[in-house]
């Protein structure tokens, strides 16, 4: 169904279609620029575009636009955002900081569209950190986007600009990252002259996400509209000289939102800056530390002046109003427009400030917040000329068969098939019985819930049905498409859901015990191994449990397995750096949706013995000689080389011709005559001494017999050698004649 649907939407797609358009101007882009031109024929938006790592600022300012084009009109020599803070609340999770915008980091997207004009189809847009992002504490790391089925042939996490045809716009979009954070930006550009910056922050692996705390982009727009001097106003108003300003969702005409323009007071073309719907959530200087007290600042432009420092030091929390704004003048000049927006991020229990239980914000530290003005193109160069759009939606059904627990996705269009130049402006709500009486349906939901499509275009519509609560059988609803077609108001289009009883999974252990053995102090591990044995086409989810007793662990602590797919290595760890010599036994349990078998222990029966002693004796053996009647010492060590943690006890006798018959040696004496050693220690010195007193003259040997509790050196045997020499020749007398 999902094949069949996306070749009918690429059908759509491919009978859009623009007519020509006088074309004046077109930007060369030099290295490392790139160009784009939408479409690519009779184009309507041209530029030249570089990733985050070729941005120009001090460490960079995100996706850099320059020189763009409108019908062959200037509009902006530069547009980027060259100023970025995070900054917590009270101070805490290291104060505040200036990011940098220059590290690119992947997104996910079809190969077509992958630093090139392109369809994106499969995913069906480029999708970064904050797209993905819709738990308060899950995070998807670097490419994240663990999306079933990515990455395949179609579609790849890749670094670069994402750049997307849509039928009625195109749209640019990258990601940056700041260690932890990741910062997307998009630019979507439309073909009555729209223009949508947006700004969105996720999180690769949920760091402060126990602090409340906000990031603050700055946008700035050099414009230049038809290469001429411009003029900057107010609500209307021209201002003469620099200034800052806050956005006010009632300061405007009528009792609308303040707005800002830039023109070209000639050509009589401009843009007028409309705050979006998310950019009022998050108050100026919300955390009331005065570090962002201003919405827009507009300037005379400079060259080399793109923030308010000339460097990014990372603890220089508070941006510099006064080193932007300073009394210039904006008659006649090029001005550059900066606007800034904030994204709060909520720890649990934890805002507004004194907030508790149910008065607090539930927390929403990883859901995606997007922020980003609409500038609205007015003058000469946009048709007025009233047009009547016409909505068509085909295929005119939604159709999705979905496991109990599992969700998916069908698609159709909305297409524009009005008159020429007309622009068909929709809105989506549900229905669980008519689109007479739209309500929430808690298993349905669309993307996106409205839009813009310009003539002979296409929007394409994705409707997710979630099905983790529902049970097996057949569910309905409607979709409600309702437009500014004046013939044609609202659609319905039906949504037919079946939902399955998935296959059923069965966990296959191989073994229910393991036998482990270690020294005490020391850890070892050991595996087994976990399979789905279920039913074609099942996935067995399983987590670990091990964290009775103490000493044992096992990882990975959970995971899937698709029935066919070979089969997980579980390691099991004994940990006996505080166990004492003995036997003990553990149980990990394998959780499991396996119905028949949630549980499956497997026992562990760990062995500890005690850290072995190693004896080392040296030297190894000892002479004396001296006069008859004499005596002398003599020393050797007793030091234990074995296990951390061993205790090496010995004892010491003496033996007249071998260890094996130890006994009293008359001119033989030791001390100590028994000791300890412990490993890593200090050797023991044992000293033997040698008397001759009730000797006579001559050669005498004996044994010294060095006991110890080393397995493998029960009994080391120190050989003695004595020379007891006459008393008359020991001098050097001789007695020949």
């Amino acid at each position: 169904m999902r094949n069949c649907k996306t070749f009918f939407l690429l059908l759509l797609l491919s009978l859009g279609g623009f007519s020509a358009l006088a074309h004046a101007d077109s930007p060369t882009c030099t290295s490392p620029e790139t160009k784009l031109s939408w479409p690519v024929v009779n184009p309507i938006w041209e530029m030249c575009w570089l990733p985050p790592d070729q941005s120009i600022g001090a460490d960079g300012s995100g996706m850099e636009l320059r020189k763009v084009y409108f019908k062959g009109h200037l509009v902006f020599t530069r547009a980027h955002a060259p100023m970025l803070f995070a900054e917590y609340k009270d101070g805490a999770g290291g104060n505040c900081y200036r990011d940098w915008k220059n590290d690119t980091t992947p997104v996910l997207a079809d190969h077509a569209v992958q630093n090139k004009l392109g369809l994106s189809v499969d995913p069906l847009k480029a999708t970064t950190s904050c797209d993905r992002s819709k738990s308060p504490t899950t995070s998807y790391g670097i490419c994240a986007y663990q999306l079933t089925g990515y990455p395949n042939a179609t579609a790849t996490c890749f670094s670069g600009v994402a750049i997307e045809d849509g039928g009625d716009h195109v749209t640019l979009t990258t990601q940056y990252r700041a260690s932890w954070y990741m910062y997307s930006s998009r630019w979507t550009f439309y073909n009555n002259g729209t223009i949508q910056p947006a700004f969105g922050f996720g999180n690769n692996n949920g760091t402060y996400n126990s602090v409340t705390h906000w990031h603050h982009n700055y946008w700035r727009m050099e414009f230049d509209i038809d290469a001429g001097n411009n003029t900057v106003s107010t609500n209307g108003v021209d201002q003469a000289t620099e200034f800052s300003d806050l956005r006010n969702a009632t300061g405007g005409a009528a009792g609308g939102p303040k707005t800002w323009e830039v023109r070209n007071p000639v050509s009589g073309n401009g843009y007028k800056l409309i705050p979006g719907a998310n950019d009022y959530l998050v108050p100026t200087n919300q955390s009331g530390r005065n570090f962002h007290t201003v919405d827009v600042m507009a300037t005379q432009q400079h060259v080399n002046e793109y923030a308010d420092r000339t460097d990014n030091p990372l603890s220089s929390c508070t941006m510099n109003t006064s080193a932007l704004v300073n009394n210039e003048s904006l008659l006649n000049t090029n001005i550059a427009l900066y606007y800034h927006t904030s994204v709060r991020d909520s720890t649990a229990s934890n805002w507004p400030p004194g907030c508790s239980g149910a008065n607090c914000i539930a927390q929403d530290s990883m859901e995606c917040k997007s922020t980003g003005p609409t500038l609205v193109a007015f003058g000469p160069w946009v048709n007025t000329t009233p047009t009547n759009p016409a909505a068509t939606v085909a295929p005119g059904t939604v159709d999705v068969v979905v496991d109990q627990g599992a969700s998916a996705t069908d698609m159709f269009g909305i297409t524009n098939s009005g008159d020429v130049g007309s622009t068909l402006n929709y809105t989506l709500d549900l229905s669980s019985t008519s689109c007479a009486s739209p309500a929430a349906v808690s298993w349905l939901s669309v993307a996106p819930t409205s839009g813009a499509v310009a003539q002979a275009a296409t929007s394409t519509i994705t409707a997710t049905v979630n099905a983790t609560a529902l049970a097996a059988g057949s569910y309905s609803a409607f979709v409600c498409v309702h437009s500014n077609d004046t013939a044609q108001p609202l659609i319905s289009v039906p949504v037919s859901v079946t939902v399955n009883v998935p296959p059923a999974p069965t966990a296959a252990v191989s073994t229910g015990s393991l036998s482990l053995s270690v020294v005490a102090g020391a850890s070892t591990s050991g595996p087994f191994t976990l399979g789905n044995a279920g039913a074609a086409g099942s996935t067995l989810h399983y987590t670990i449990d091990a964290t009775t007793p103490a000493w044992l662990s096992a990882a990975p602590a959970s995971g899937s397995i698709a029935q066919g797919s070979p089969v997980v290595s579980i390691t099991a760890t004994a940990n006996a750096a505080s166990l004492a010599p003995g036997n003990y036994t553990g149980t990990i349990n394998v959780h499991s949706d396996d119905s028949a078998n949630p549980t499956v222990p497997v026992s562990v029966n760990l062995s500890v013995s005690a850290p072995a002693p190693t004896a080392a004796v040296s030297p190894g053996s000892l002479s004396f000689s001296f006069p008859q009647g004499g005596n002398g010492s003599a020393t050797f060590d007793v030091g234990n080389s074995g296990s951390p943690g061993s205790t090496l006890h010995y004892t010491i006798d003496t033996a007249s011709t071998s260890c094996a018959s130890p006994g009293p040696v008359v001119w033989l004496s030791r001390s100590p005559a028994a000791g300890s050693v412990a490993q890593g220690g200090p050797a023991d010195t044992v000293t033997i001494t040698a008397d001759s007193s009730s000797l006579a003259p001559g050669s005498y040997s004996a044994f010294v017999c060095v006991h110890t509790d080393d397995p493998a050196h029960l009994l080391i045997a120190v050989p003695v050698s004595l020379s007891a020499t006459d008393v008359i020749f020991f001098d050097g007398f001789d007695p020949s004649p």
